[in-house]
């Protein structure tokens, strides 16, 4: 889905992105479980898209692990998966 915050202000196409961007990164890292690299390229991806529609760092952090349900924790990954998504997610963002 194209989607830039900048050019389309709008609350509700915003919320349609970001629900389509957390259901496509669910399927990717439930697909990826027990693979570091498929989980690395998971993430890389949610990033770069989330970047692409000018989504704010604190709203992408937001959208991967702390709101409820949180893509995280809708992927219902090991804690082992959990660690390298956090890892890549902050090389990421360093």
């Amino acid at each position: 889905m194209d989607y830039n915050a900048l050019s389309d202000p709008s609350p509700e196409t915003r919320a349609e992105f970001k629900e389509w961007l957390s259901e496509e990164t669910v399927a990717a890292l439930k697909s990826a479980q027990g693979n570091s690299a498929a989980l690395q390229d998971a993430i890389q991806l949610f990033w770069l898209q989330s970047v692409a529609a000018s989504l704010d760092k604190e709203e992408i952090e937001n959208m991967l692990g702390v709101n409820e349900p949180s893509i995280m924790d809708l992927a219902g990954l090991s804690d082992e998966d959990e660690e390298t998504v956090i890892t890549a997610f902050e090389k990421l963002t360093e």
